[in-house]
C-alpha cells in the first residue's frame, strides 16, 4: 500500500517549494529587498522610462524602492566630485567607456560581489571586473535620412568625410562636448582626417571648416528624433540604435550607416555599472546589476532601444530579427572589425579646452 508524506517529509518539500517560487530567472534565490531605496544615476527620457519597466520593476516587486537622478556620466561625475566628503548622492551609476577611468581613479567606485551577479555567466570575461559591469555597447556613426538622401543623389555614407556634401549645409548635427558620443565622433572625425587619439586637431579642424554642423546636441535624443521626422535633419553622428528607435517611433525612412576607419569599420561605446563607494544599498545595487544583464532585459533593450545586448543568451535571439540585422552589426565577424578606442591617449580635459577654442571659439 503507497503510504502519505509523513509531516517531516511534507515540510522538507514544503522549504523546497519555496526555494523554487523564491528563484529568479536564472535559477538563483532572490533575496527580498524590504526598506531599501535604492538611486540610481543615468540619463532621463526613455532610457530611464525603459529602465523603470523592465528593470526596477522587477527590484519592486522584492519590496524594494527606487529612484533615479538624470544626468549624463559626466554630469553624475561632476556630482559625486561636488559631493566629496558627504554622503553620496546615489547608489548605482551608469558609466560610458570615456569616463570610466575618471570614476575609478577618483575612488568613487566600490568593489562588487561578483557572485550575486550570477548573469555574468552570460557576458564575456573582459567585460565585467570589480569595479563595474558591462551592460551595452552602442555602435557609432552616422543616421540619416535615405529618402532625401536618394533624392539628392547622395550615395549612402561610408566615412565619416562624406557629409562634408555642400548639398547637405545647414541639415546635419554633431554632438555637443560631453555628450555621451562626442568622444567617439571626435576620434572618427579625427582618425578620418589623418590623425589620431593621440591627435585630434584635424578632426576639430575639420568639422569646424568642413561640415560645419547645423547645431550641437547633447540631449536624451528626443528633441533629435523629431528634428528628423520634421525634415529639419537629414543626418546625424550618432549611434545606430537612435535609428531602431526612429523605425519604432514611425520613422522609416532613416538608416545607420557603419563607417570605415581604416581596415575597421564602425565603432563602438561601451556602457557600464558601478556601485558609489559607501552606499548603504550594495545588495540592492548588485540584484539591479544582475537584472539589467539578463536575458528578457537584455532582449527588450536591444529591440526597443538599440542599444546592443552583451548577453550571448539574447545576441543569440536577436540575430533573427530583420531590423536588427539591417541597422546593426551584429555578425560575430563584423563585431570583431570594429574600432575600439585606446582611451590611454583620451585627454578629455585637454580635448575640452581645444573643443572651446577650435569649434565652439569659446
Amino acid at each position: 500500500m503507497r503510504q502519505g508524506l509523513t509531516g517531516k517529509a511534507l515540510g522538507v518539500l514544503g522549504l523546497a517549494l519555496a526555494c523554487v517560487l523564491a528563484a529568479g530567472v536564472g535559477g538563483w534565490a532572490q533575496d527580498r529587498l524590504d526598506g531599501v531605496t535604492l538611486r540610481v544615476a543615468t540619463w532621463g527620457g526613455g532610457h530611464r522610462d525603459f529602465i523603470k519597466e523592465k528593470v526596477a520593476a522587477e527590484l519592486e516587486k522584492r519590496g524594494a524602492k527606487v529612484e533615479f537622478v538624470a544626468g549624463s556620466p559626466a554630469e553624475n561625475l561632476s556630482k559625486l566630485i561636488a559631493a566629496r566628503g558627504r554622503p553620496a548622492p546615489f547608489d548605482v551609476v551608469e558609466m560610458i567607456d570615456s569616463v570610466v577611468p575618471d570614476f575609478v581613479e577618483g575612488g568613487f567606485l566600490q568593489k562588487i560581489n561578483l557572485d550575486s551577479i550570477p548573469n555574468k555567466q552570460y557576458l564575456q570575461p573582459f567585460q565585467y571586473d570589480e569595479l563595474k559591469v558591462a551592460d551595452w555597447v552602442t555602435q557609432e556613426g552616422i543616421v540619416y535620412n535615405a529618402e532625401k538622401f536618394k533624392e539628392l543623389g547622395i550615395p549612402a555614407p561610408t566615412k565619416y568625410s562624406d557629409l562634408y556634401n555642400p548639398k547637405l549645409r545647414g541639415k546635419v548635427i554633431f554632438p555637443d562636448v560631453g555628450s555621451g558620443g562626442w568622444v567617439h565622433a571626435v576620434v572618427g572625425m579625427a582618425v578620418t582626417n589623418g590623425g589620431s587619439e593621440a591627435k585630434i586637431d584635424p578632426g576639430l579642424g575639420a568639422i569646424k571648416e568642413q561640415l560645419k554642423p547645423r547645431s550641437f546636441f547633447s540631449g536624451s535624443g528626443d528633441t533629435e528624433i523629431t528634428e528628423f521626422k520634421n525634415g529639419d535633419v537629414w543626418a546625424a553622428y550618432m549611434h545606430a540604435g537612435w535609428a531602431v528607435q526612429m523605425h519604432k517611433k514611425g520613422i522609416p525612412f532613416v538608416k545607420s550607416a557603419h563607417l570605415a576607419l581604416g581596415p575597421k569599420r564602425g565603432m563602438v561605446k561601451l556602457g557600464y555599472w558601478g556601485i558609489v563607494k559607501g552606499t548603504p544599498a550594495a545588495k540592492a545595487a548588485e540584484a539591479y546589476i544582475n537584472t539589467f544583464i539578463s536575458p528578457d532585459v537584455q532582449d527588450y533593450m536591444t529591440r526597443n532601444r538599440g542599444l546592443v545586448a552583451v548577453n550571448s543568451e539574447a545576441l543569440k535571439r536577436l540575430a533573427t530579427d530583420p531590423l536588427l540585422s539591417e541597422m546593426l552589426l551584429l555578425k560575430p565577424a563584423e563585431v570583431a572589425n570594429v574600432y575600439v578606442i585606446d582611451f590611454a591617449k583620451v585627454n578629455l580635459t585637454e580635448w575640452t579646452d581645444k573643443w572651446n577654442r577650435m569649434v565652439a571659439g569659446r
